[in-house]
């Protein structure tokens, strides 16, 4: 060999090493947190804005903070243990409600600071709910700030002439003239405001009936982008604030300047016209550390919405400097909470640190939290009993009956329902009949009996038991000659001619399990052939958000302890509803309910109406009402059971003979 090959071969020898040593050390196993716990599947996003799920949530709740926080309020229920929760100060140290219940002041707390040390102000949480609104941010609970004025115009996009609008000039940070939008929306391009005069559009595109709606949204929606909007500018002080009324000129603005029909020379390339939510008084930074929130009537669950996580503060700074969704790697993220991301390892854990900025950083007694990804009921329980994690949140339910006699299981009722979703723009699923037929024809007690086997209630109702104030319509009764009728009178007697369809489930023995279980009960009743399919967290969601389903497991926790978590949910077009389901009269009750928020009494009959006919309506199947059953370790303090399964991590201690 010559010695220059052989060189040649000792120095390649040489870097292939090196990187395996590299290779190697990243797949080093962390040490162990002080306290573990059961996840689930990997979370989907740590953008507050964008999560749904609880294995989001279990993360977000401990990193971020908003004005208020879910804290143990009073003492456990003397015959389920249930600790209730009530809002009660983060990052707002107080707040006056006016006399007609319809203008929150909070004072922000002056030593709050984000974990890099940024001051947090009260413009952070104008821009955060400014962000949580925006059309492009695809926030699912968009719909919890709608008691806001202007709030739902602005996160649906609409507009009319007449209307204070906000205009965003084409210039976003990797804007390219006359390209697709930057991915981004925030940071934000340049900003007009002023006052919409008119919308030149461009002649109607002539649509076949015969075109499937996926098709004819996609053309209206883009013949919409090539409208023309008429805006007469207004003039903005140095500080931001907006003089409505000093005219400045007059321009006209457009989506696709270059290609519609509609647009002459003179027109600017925009981003989008909206309603200006954060100029029009909905929500106020008077100074750093005053917030003043405006609301169209009294909610009487307000404070309990600032105290679920979409409404929290988010980190300007950082998510304009990283973007969507680099803001989130363990590296780059910026939290506020009594934890931030130390780090996270795919199909692993998430690494939570003890946040040393936190406002209340003395009472956080554990200094390392991993959240396992672990999705198996079985490999959590065997990881529990060999001493890897301190709480399991799913245990096997083969094995219920021999945990129930043990002192570290902790079960309880819970404000959740589980249910099945049903995708209404696809035959023959937008037929009522069927629907009820399903829903009929499914045995509830032989799931909880035989499968969940923790006391979980059957459901023939949405809104689970234990609202105070409210009580749910009857509900519908199982009746499988009923369900019969129904199916034949649909069409499809006997079950003959039923197209197959499929249960959409994600990754979880427990979901499998009660679809193998219909799957044989319509096959057996009904003579219905159901295919079932099963897929990990995240495809699952973006196939249910996509509406490309027959039937999709769900379930959901109430975000507080009201009708309405529950039931605005179903909106027509809602952003959680996901059914392609919608019913005016549900949708006008629901309003109507929350103009009545001064009057209890009327506004819980008017959300019995509601739910009554989403009853009749039935988009979806309820299954059952959860209940929690949860393992936690002996020498873990401050684990009590609570309506939607939340622990605060930062109250839990472990005694000095933990582990």
């Amino acid at each position: 060999m010559a010695p220059e090959i052989r060189r040649a071969f000792f120095v390649l020898a040489g870097v292939i090493a090196m990187v395996m040593l590299v290779w190697a050390a990243r797949f080093d196993p962390m040490p162990p947190a002080e306290f573990s716990f059961q996840n689930g599947t990997d979370p989907k996003t740590l953008d507050p804005h964008r999560a749904t799920g609880q294995p989001e949530s279990r993360i977000i709740f401990n990193v971020f903070a908003g004005l208020l926080q879910a804290l143990p309020m009073g003492e456990p229920d003397p015959d389920t243990g249930v600790q209730p929760m009530g809002a009660q100060p983060a990052i707002a140290k107080s707040y006056q409600v006016s006399p007609d219940g319809k203008t929150y002041t909070f004072q922000l707390r002056e030593d709050a600071v984000w974990s890099d040390g940024v001051p947090i102000t009260s413009a952070d949480f104008v821009w955060s709910w400014t962000r949580m609104l925006h059309p492009e941010t695809l926030c699912q609970y968009g719909f919890q700030l709608y008691s806001l004025p202007h709030a739902e115009a602005y996160n649906t996009g609409e507009v009319t002439i007449g209307d204070r609008v906000e205009v965003e000039l084409w210039d976003r940070p990797g804007d390219v003239p006359g390209g697709d939008s930057d991915i981004n929306n925030f940071p934000r391009g340049t900003m007009r405001y002023g006052t919409l005069k008119d919308i030149i559009k461009p002649d109607e595109p002539e649509l076949p009936e015969t075109m499937a709606a996926d098709d004819r949204d996609r053309k209206l929606a883009r013949w919409k982008e090539d409208w023309v909007f008429r805006i007469e500018l207004a003039s903005e002080s140095e500080d931001g604030e907006v003089n409505w009324d000093d005219v400045v000129g007059t321009q006209d603005y457009c989506r696709h300047p270059l290609t519609s029909q509609a647009a002459t020379e003179d027109t600017q390339a925009t981003h989008g016209v909206l309603i200006a939510f954060n100029k029009l008084g909905a929500v106020r930074a008077p100074n750093d550390h005053t917030f003043i929130v405006q609301l169209n009537a009294p909610v009487p669950y307000f404070p309990d919405l600032l105290a679920y996580y979409p409404t929290f503060a988010l980190p300007k700074h950082c998510i304009e400097e990283h973007g969507v969704p680099m803001w989130t790697k363990a590296e780059n993220i910026v939290c506020n909470g009594p934890y931030k991301v130390g780090a996270r390892l795919l199909r692993d854990r998430v690494r939570l640190v003890k946040n040393e900025k936190y406002f209340d950083a003395d009472e956080v007694a554990i200094e390392t939290i991993d959240a396992m990804s672990t999705e198996s009921g079985n490999t959590a329980l065997n990881m529990y009993e060999t001493g890897q994690i301190d709480w399991v949140y799913d245990p096997p339910s083969l094995l219920l009956d021999e945990l129930r006699d043990r002192d570290d299981f902790i079960p309880a009722p819970m404000l959740s329902v589980y249910f099945y979703r049903i995708n209404t723009t696809r035959p023959p699923m937008n037929d009522v009949r069927v629907r009820r037929a399903l829903a009929m024809a499914i045995n509830r007690d032989q799931i909880v009996s035989q499968i969940t086997k923790a006391g979980q209630i059957p459901a023939y109702t949405l809104v689970p038991p234990g609202i105070a104030g409210y009580e749910s319509p009857p509900g519908f009764k199982p009746d499988i000659n009923e369900a019969k009728r129904l199916l034949s009178e649909a069409g499809f007697p006997g079950g003959r001619g039923f197209p197959k369809v499929t249960i959409l489930y994600n990754t979880q023995s427990m979901h499998r399990a009660i679809a193998e279980v219909i799957q044989q009960q319509l096959l057996n009743t009904l003579n219905i052939k159901v295919e079932l399919q099963n897929m990990e967290w995240g495809s699952y969601l973006d196939k249910v958000d996509q509406l490309n389903y027959d039937i999709a497991r769900a379930g959901w926790v109430g975000d507080f302890a009201d009708p309405t978590t529950f039931l605005d949910l179903w909106v027509t077009d809602g952003a959680q509803n996901s059914t392609g389901w919608g019913n005016e009269n549900f949708d006008q009750l629901l309003k109507d309910a929350a103009e009545a928020g001064g009057e209890p009494d009327k506004r819980m009959k008017l959300l019995s109406q509601a739910e009554a006919i989403w009853i009749e309506e039935m988009p979806v199947i309820p299954m059952y009402f959860y209940v929690s059953k949860n393992l936690v370790k002996p020498y873990v303090e401050g684990f009590s059971p609570t309506p939607q399964d939340r622990h605060p991590f930062h109250l839990l201690r472990l005694r000095k003979d933990a582990k």
